[in-house]
């Protein structure tokens, strides 16, 4: 014989699945705490910072555009 699919209980099934997954991505979006989340932003802001002090700026002393 053939299998009796429940469309009731599939369609449920998925939808309980799927829930989870966006579950899991919330967890991971939202779950930390006010401090740690302060604490990654400081970094973030360091990296930039440090970046940007080494960047090659792309005018000359004139505001010219450089020659490449």
């Amino acid at each position: 014989m053939a299998n009796i699919i429940n469309f009731n209980k599939a369609g449920k099934k998925i939808a309980k699945i799927k829930q989870e997954k966006q579950a899991v991505e919330n967890r991971a979006t939202f779950g930390q705490k006010k401090p740690a989340k302060r604490i990654i932003k400081k970094e973030i802001k360091a990296l930039k910072d440090h970046l940007d002090a080494h960047k090659i700026s792309d005018k000359d002393d004139n505001g010219d555009k450089e020659r490449s």
